[in-house]
């Protein structure tokens, strides 16, 4: 992009040009590059961020990976590409005046987040409400936050929330735990007994009270977490994985036949009855929080998974062959999807549709 706008150093220049030399593939990019991005409509919003992108981060980490490892592949060429379009579409694309997409197919009708009490009740959370009172229950529904009062012998409920929404929940302990889309938390409203256990089936990011004499369990798929106080995130998104990156704190990560303490830093992935431990980058593995989903070096078929949580739509890759294609870069939820796909099109990565059902297809 540096190249475009005129800004590369002669370092840079030179660089540039024997990573052309060496990768004919990359050359063929830089091309599709300039063909796509060197219009005054793209540069001209391009320059008037006067701000650090999140795009250039990441670019930035790419860029530090390449030269540690001394490559430059293709993928590292998409990606770049994509993440700067990922940015400067977002105000060249934008649904017509009557607020309807462009895209046949790409108005799909929203699962509203509920609340079903251990009665049997269910309480839509979709929009803001006063509080509410359901049996020795009062509640409050305001910006994707549930915050309540109960009494004793409350019962269990259980919290969904559906594709393309995330939601916030504070326990009655203080504990807060930030539920990602297609995620489920089952919880008693009052803790008693001399431990905190909740369920949890999707991604969530826990910030949980300190009670020395109540541990908190954290109850996941064949594993759970055990804490004191601490702050990590689960994941049980892949089926037969469930991984768990620890913030700050301390826990105990349990499967039916291991258990492994984390240390702040440490992700946990339980796969077959193991357990094993790496290094996590905070920034990709929490960018969700933000409504930013940070892919480095993911695959296009698992990109093609993470969309349809995000926008709460189908989403078929057809084309097998380009399942492999690797991808570093950036989807902002609240932009259109018409721009995800505009950008990876833009890139001459891959091709889209809509079918009649509102399906979209990679192909």
């Amino acid at each position: 992009m540096n190249e475009i706008l005129g800004t590369l150093t002669d370092a840079e220049r030179e660089e540039l040009s024997r990573d052309l030399d060496r990768y004919p593939d990359a050359r063929a990019m830089r091309e599709d590059m300039h063909r796509v991005l060197a219009n005054d409509e793209v540069l001209n919003y391009v320059k008037q961020q006067a701000v650090i992108h999140p795009a250039d981060v990441i670019i930035n980490r790419v860029n530090s990976q390449k030269r540690r490892r001394k490559v430059m592949s293709l993928a590292i060429v998409s990606a770049a590409a994509a993440l700067i379009l990922f940015f400067a579409v977002k105000e060249l694309y934008r649904p017509d005046q009557t607020g309807k997409p462009v895209l046949a197919g790409s108005v799909v009708k929203k699962q509203h987040i509920q609340l079903q009490l251990s009665n049997g009740q269910t309480i839509d959370l979709n929009t803001d409400t006063s509080q509410v009172l359901a049996g020795n229950v009062v509640l409050k529904n305001a910006n994707k936050t549930l915050t309540y009062k109960s009494g004793e012998a409350a019962g269990f409920a259980t919290l969904t929330v559906p594709p393309g929404k995330d939601y916030t929940i504070h326990l009655s302990d203080g504990s807060e735990v930030q539920l990602n889309a297609a995620t489920s938390i089952r919880f008693p409203l009052s803790f008693t007994g001399n431990t905190r256990e909740v369920f949890i089936n999707g991604e969530a990011y826990l910030k949980i009270a300190k009670d020395a004499d109540k541990p908190f369990i954290v109850n996941l798929p064949n594993s759970s977490v055990h804490v004191l106080g601490t702050a990590f995130n689960v994941n049980t998104y892949d089926s037969g994985i469930v991984k768990v990156a620890l913030v700050e704190g301390a826990v105990k990560f349990v499967n039916k036949e291991n258990s492994l303490q984390l240390l702040p830093g440490q992700e946990g992935v339980s796969s077959a009855g193991n357990i094993s431990t790496h290094p996590f980058d905070e920034t990709e593995v929490l960018s969700w929080r933000s409504g930013r989903f940070l892919f480095s070096n993911a695959s296009l078929e698992d990109v093609c998974r993470v969309i349809p949580r995000l926008y709460g739509l189908s989403l078929e890759l057809d084309n097998k062959q380009v399942a492999s294609r690797r991808f570093s870069g950036v989807i902002d939820r609240n932009q259109p999807l018409e721009n995800v796909l505009k950008a990876l099109k833009a890139t001459n990565a891959i091709d889209y549709y809509a079918d009649k059902e509102g399906v979209f297809h990679i192909k």
